[in-house]
């Protein structure tokens, strides 16, 4: 998972990277040896084997209702 994390914040410095294209991206990324789950998710945009690598969970923030109860 670090070297996934690595690899996410070069493309994010490299501006090249960055605007490349997915085919681009890909042959990049082949070489470099990075993760199947990042390298499957640029070459068909499905990010939920990357989620899946990086351990992310959807959290569900709780409604909070505040109410001012002084003088109107």
């Amino acid at each position: 998972m670090l070297d996934t994390i690595e690899m996410l914040e070069v493309i994010g410095r490299d501006a090249s990277l960055r605007h490349a294209s997915a085919h681009d991206l890909g042959t990049a990324l082949a070489k470099a040896h990075a993760s199947e789950a990042l390298t499957a998710a640029v070459a068909s945009g499905d990010t939920s084997a990357l989620f899946a690598e990086l351990g992310y969970k959807l959290m569900q923030v709780p409604q909070v209702n505040q109410h001012y109860c002084g003088p109107a």
